[in-house]
């Protein structure tokens, strides 16, 4: 296989070197590490602003199946994927899925996740960025992303973005003995 589609390259404000990038098969151990570096912080962090999954660590053959199943999406269409790396590292994966229906395929659905130690360096914002101008080029006009109601660092994100609040979803979460409601945000591309 080919050398990954580069979306951009910029520094982080810690002044580390970030490629966002699309995944490619070779990237399974990377991906293990990165989803159970997740699973791990959810578990240990009662306050952990991840939003669903992340329940469970994974094993490679589960990374492998999933991986694959990505892959496939993103040669079809149905997934923009953006992998951010520092130093030979996956610290940070976003996806847009794109709707399934003939009614829906001009709308995609968000989701960005980015490791522990490299959040509020502005990496998220980049990836945002490549993922909408992403969505754009290949035809999406409106995009939403749901997360929980207590990520205030994503609800700030996501504004400063052009997404605007359309809903949210009272309990949609039940964790460490309490409810959390889910935010969705949405915005035309």
């Amino acid at each position: 296989m080919g050398k990954p589609r580069v979306f951009g390259r910029f520094i982080a404000h810690n002044r580390t070197r970030v490629v966002l990038r699309e995944p490619e098969s070779e990237d399974l151990e990377g991906l293990l590490a990165f989803v159970n570096e997740l699973v791990t912080e959810k578990k240990e962090d009662k306050n952990s602003q991840l939003f669903t999954g992340f329940e469970s660590r994974l094993d490679r053959r589960q990374e492998s199946k999933w991986l694959r199943e990505l892959l496939a999406r993103i040669r079809d269409g149905g997934v923009l994927c953006v992998l951010a790396e520092v130093d030979g590292e996956i610290v940070g994966n976003g996806e847009i899925v794109r709707g399934e229906y003939a009614e829906t395929r001009h709308h995609g659905r968000l989701a960005l996740t980015i490791d522990e130690t490299h959040r509020g360096l502005g990496i998220g914002r980049e990836m945002l960025k490549a993922l909408l101008t992403e969505a754009g080029r290949v035809g999406l006009k409106t995009v939403h992303v749901e997360f929980l109601s207590t990520n205030k660092s994503a609800l700030r994100a996501y504004r400063k973005t052009g997404f605007k609040k359309v809903g949210t979803i009272p309990k949609k979460v039940y964790r460490n003995g309490t409810f959390v409601d889910s935010l969705i945000m949405a915005r035309d591309l």
